[in-house]
């Protein structure tokens, strides 16, 4: 894979619902294939003059936005009082820099502050609880009036965590933001580039799809099966690690394992036909694999395979 690629899509601005700067980057990386997005943000590549043929179709899914913020309100003494757009656990925030994209599109810079301890009465100092309401963006102004007037920041602007791409080529790491799911998407790019030279002796007829929103309830995937109708669809999702909290005998993503192969989370109950027909193309081309059923969590793949008369994801 082609590892700039990779750390463009990571360091680009796309909260839920403001995904149009991964847009633009993964357009910059697809200008031989037919390309179009929606009014929602969903953006649909496909094999250049295969649109209207017949043969079946496989989507290939990944979304463009990550978890991010929105101001929500602004105090009198020029902090911004923040939503979460996504998932978020709270005891990740506090101290955290961020970026927020006002209106113009010029991009500020913020951290996340919550009360000092110097301030904190004895019951605040031991209480393990934190609350997204108590948490406020500092971004050097003084009053909501410089917050407006001179930053240029509104109530409904977006902001993302500051964090920059980096790659360790020794080691082959990859340390950023928005892996989920910004690695979906690099892998998109890639197999479709691999496989347009030999478009017209596929089998199917691939187009990828890029969703939006699928951080705050897998929206864009609503829209885009039923644009794309897909026969089959293959959802490439940045799923986390587990190694790090179970043992080796239970854990099902560890790094370096292989892919994961879903067969259930909160989402959706695989068809079991088209998982093996994919275990067995792994095994007979020496894919590395974990087979994987999740508690919790959930991908596009629940809406997709809900799409018409049913979708094998």
């Amino acid at each position: 894979m082609d590892i700039e690629m990779f750390g463009k899509l990571s360091d680009a601005f796309g909260p839920s619902g403001f995904e149009e700067d991964v847009i633009r980057t993964i357009a910059d990386y697809c200008k031989e294939f037919d390309v179009e997005n929606d009014a929602m943000n969903n953006l649909y590549v496909r094999m250049p003059g295969t649109k209207q043929d017949s043969r079946p179709v496989i989507q290939l899914d990944a979304h463009l936005d990550a978890c991010g913020f929105m101001v929500q309100n602004i105090q009198d003494n020029g902090c911004l009082g923040i939503i979460m757009l996504g998932g978020f656990h709270l005891t990740s925030l506090p101290a955290h820099a961020v970026w927020i994209r006002t209106r113009s599109g010029k991009m500020v810079h913020g951290i996340i502050c919550a009360k000092p301890v110097h301030f904190m009465t004895t019951a605040e100092r031991n209480s393990q609880t934190l609350e997204i309401e108590k948490m406020y963006v500092d971004v050097g102004a003084t009053s909501r009036e410089e917050v407006e007037n001179v930053f240029g920041i509104h109530i409904g602007d977006p902001m993302m965590p500051d964090v920059t791409f980096e790659y360790d080529a020794e080691h082959e790491i990859c340390f950023g933001k928005a892996f989920d799911n910004r690695a979906g998407c690099a892998c998109i790019i890639d197999t479709m580039t691999r496989l347009c030279g030999e478009k017209d002796q596929l089998a199917v007829r691939v187009t990828g799809a890029f969703a939006a929103q699928e951080e705050v309830g897998t929206r864009g995937a609503t829209v885009t099966s039923q644009i794309v109708r897909p026969d089959l669809a293959i959802v490439f999702e940045g799923s986390p690690s587990d190694d790090f909290y179970f043992s080796a005998a239970q854990t099902q993503g560890h790094m370096r394992g292989g892919v994961q192969i879903r067969r259930m989370d909160k989402s959706y109950i695989s068809n079991p036909v088209f998982i093996e027909y994919a275990e067995e193309l792994a095994k007979k081309f020496g894919i590395p694999f974990q087979e994987t059923v999740r508690r919790g969590g959930s991908t596009n793949a629940g809406k997709i395979s809900l799409t018409a008369k049913a979708v094998p994801v």
